[in-house]
């Protein structure tokens, strides 16, 4: 894992890689909602990549609530029938202000980070652009 990034240090125009997290727990399709559950608790997590050929989508807790909402059994339900196939994604240099403003425009709480040959390998979630976002807001008040 990448050494944790200086927080008090980054504001809203830093990029959005300087709190991407890159060592993202991730899980297979066949993956159980029960299996899932288990991997975002342990992992201390709210999103997995899905892997089945390459990265496919994201499985988020919500996902998985929505799921069990629905009285699905959580050792029946996979992961490539609840994930997000169409992951929202954010460049690694867009600013940590504009992956907030994506999140909100998407109605997500994660966002994939795409490189520049477009594979996913990190995650940012809104938790994630709190502290610089806020530091923003002390910064012009």
């Amino acid at each position: 894992m990448t050494s944790e990034p200086d927080i008090d240090r980054i504001g809203p125009g830093d990029p959005v890689r300087a709190v991407t997290a890159f060592d993202v727990a991730s899980c297979h399709g066949d993956s159980t909602a029960r299996q899932i559950s288990k991997l975002l608790r342990d992992e201390r997590c709210g999103v997995l990549l899905v892997h089945g050929a390459g990265t496919v989508g994201v499985v988020s807790e919500r996902d998985v609530v929505h799921a069990l909402a629905e009285g699905d059994d959580p050792d029946s339900v996979w992961a490539v029938d609840v994930m997000t196939r169409a992951a929202i994604m954010i460049e690694p240099d867009a600013s940590i202000e504009a992956a907030a403003e994506l999140m909100l425009q998407a109605g997500v709480r994660h966002l994939v980070i795409d490189d520049q040959d477009g594979d996913r390998y990190g995650v940012v979630s809104m938790r994630d652009l709190l502290d610089p976002l806020l530091a923003g807001l002390d910064a012009a008040g």
